[in-house]
């Protein structure tokens, strides 16, 4: 048989909001480190860590190429259109920019046109999932 031993608890004191208020504002500390302890403690995690990854710009460069080729095919588009505006504005129809645009607008509303914007729209979207899952914490 199992003797239980009796060991009564004894009710934690209640501190005052005064008494917590005065330990909290305690200017001294008992425990001060050395020194130099910070700057040895910097320099040892300093000499420990890997040294930092250089920006991949092998594989960035094609990247650039091709928003720089985008960029400039869009300055292209606009010049055409702004010109063709201009000569049409010109010969007294104003209606040039309206008559550029709507094939490019026809085209835009096109079954293929949707798909394609679809299947951007899918990974783009299953990303941003996975980002919001993984670092939301």
């Amino acid at each position: 048989m199992i003797r239980k031993l009796r060991n009564p608890k004894l009710p934690n004191p209640q501190l005052t909001d005064a008494q917590i208020d005065a330990a909290l504002r305690a200017e001294h500390d008992g425990i001060l480190p050395s020194s130099g302890f910070a700057d040895a403690v910097m320099f040892a995690v300093q000499s420990e860590a890997p040294a930092p990854i250089p920006f991949p710009w092998k594989r960035a460069i094609p990247g650039m190429i091709a928003a720089a080729g985008a960029l400039a095919l869009l300055v292209a588009l606009l010049v055409r259109v702004v010109s063709a505006d201009r000569a049409t504005a010109a010969a007294g129809n104003f209606g040039g920019l309206r008559t550029e645009l709507a094939p490019l607008l026809h085209q835009a509303a096109s079954p293929d046109a949707v798909w394609v914007v679809v299947s951007l729209a899918i990974p783009l979207v299953c990303l941003l999932v996975m980002r919001r899952v993984l670092f939301s914490r």
